[in-house]
């Protein structure tokens, strides 16, 4: 044989360990959303069994509060966690993050209700919600910042993959929900339902763990484990603060409408403009499915044509057609099935892009680092109080539209934040060059 030929024989089972790899690290993020969306998705259920209260708005508002503070914990996870992956390695983080969140959400499941023990049911969601916050912050991070290691000359496909088996993960939950919703009685639900969800959450959290035992660390980073910062975080800080800007404003727009379509959506169609909840739930589903082909579509692309202009198009899409979009719903004047899959088709264009975009704002020394920063500073600022403040929104000022206008602002952001992507970014490929 050539010896061109003998090279790529022994390339494919390297490649082929490569994408296995991948697709580990990507499942592991998949099972380890859910435990944390599986909240916002029971959030009624939650709200009674936690917050009674005479006024189902204002209950609602108890709920998503807790679901908020969920989310205080992430930036302070997200230094501890990413400082400790940029030193001593990915894997590590994998491992001890998914038995933390396993152990959180099982704990949830198991806490009594208000009529039980009164005020420390609360008390223990809180402090049990911000340990979930704290281990999932270096979670998504880890999963990207692995996957863009690993395979560089695919970076915006394997990046999406990531996006995607995290949005099926999403798609679990709420398929959860349908089944729960179908099989049991609403008493039922309410009283101990939402709870065998959170139990099952936990029982796929320790199968992650076990899929990633088998994990080695990151080609890249072995490459460069001579060359590691010492304090990584600080070097992020001092050395990249445009890039932590821009990356903040550009996983905003994924936050924000991600939050809407998983959290509140079916909240505010079930209870505030009174949509039959099969309706909804069933329609949900739908936009989550038709996010995840979209988005993988697009993360796709973005090894073809650059990813910044199909995040770009969403944005806009966003800006001019969110208002008119929210308006339509709060009508009923489109099916619940067509509203949740335009949702989803428009998200994927951002979706499928943002992932890749924030890996090349950092090159590989402080990537976990400034990856984790960006996306835990956005996830506070547009998915923890979106719920909230849309919730608000309704409540003050009777705008049953109030999503849309929501959404438009975080949309501008998010496009004055792309503009500025090309003149900071390239550090994937130039890792690529150098390899």
């Amino acid at each position: 044989m050539a010896s061109a030929d003998i090279a790529a024989v022994s390339q494919r089972p390297a490649l082929r360990n490569k994408w296995k790899t991948v697709i580990l690290a990507s499942l592991g993020g998949s099972l380890e959303i859910y435990d944390f969306i599986i909240y916002g998705v029971f959030a009624r259920e939650i709200a009674r069994q936690f917050f009674p209260a005479s006024d189902p708005v204002a209950s609602l508002i108890s709920t998503f509060s807790v679901f908020a503070i969920g989310y205080v914990s992430r930036p302070l996870g997200g230094i501890v966690l990413s400082s400790l992956g940029d030193r001593y390695g990915r894997r590590v983080i994998f491992l001890v993050s998914v038995l933390a969140m396993s152990a959180s959400t099982i704990g949830i499941g198991l806490i009594p209700s208000y009529a039980s023990i009164g005020v420390f049911a609360p008390v223990l969601l809180i402090l049990l919600r911000l340990a979930q916050g704290f281990f999932l912050a270096g979670e998504l991070p880890c999963s990207i910042t692995y996957v863009v290691e690993e395979i560089p000359a695919r970076a915006s496909l394997v990046s999406g993959l990531v996006i995607f088996c995290l949005n099926s993960g999403v798609l679990t939950a709420t398929l959860i929900s349908l089944v729960l919703h179908a099989s049991l009685s609403p008493v039922d639900v309410v009283t101990y339902g939402w709870r065998i969800a959170f139990m099952f959450g936990g029982v796929i959290g320790l199968l992650s763990y076990w899929l990633r035992t088998s994990l080695e660390e990151s080609t890249e980073f072995q490459r460069l484990r001579s060359h590691k910062v010492k304090r990584p975080f600080r070097t992020v800080l001092t050395g990249f603060p445009k890039q932590i800007a821009i990356g903040v404003g550009v996983a905003g727009i994924v936050n924000a409408s991600n939050s809407l379509l998983f959290v509140v959506m079916p909240s505010y169609m079930t209870t505030v403009l009174h949509y039959a909840p099969g309706a909804t739930s069933a329609g949900q589903n739908l936009g989550i499915a038709t996010m995840s082909a979209s988005l993988l579509f697009f993360a796709w692309l973005g090894d073809h044509v650059p990813a910044r202009h199909w995040h770009r198009v969403g944005a806009l899409v966003m800006v001019f057609g969110s208002y008119p979009f929210y308006r339509l719903v709060a009508t009923h004047g489109i099916d619940p099935l067509a509203a949740f899959a335009i949702m989803g088709a428009v998200g994927g264009f951002v979706n499928g892009a943002y992932a890749f975009l924030l890996a090349d704002l950092f090159p590989t020394q402080v990537r976990f680092s400034g990856i984790a920063l960006s996306l835990n500073l956005a996830t506070v600022l547009f998915t923890g109080i979106t719920p909230l403040l849309v919730t608000q929104l309704l409540h003050r000022t009777g705008s049953l539209a109030a999503p849309g206008l929501f959404l438009t602002g975080v949309a501008l952001i998010a496009l004055i934040a792309g503009a500025g992507v090309r003149r900071v970014s390239g550090h994937v490929n130039r890792a690529l060059s150098q390899a």
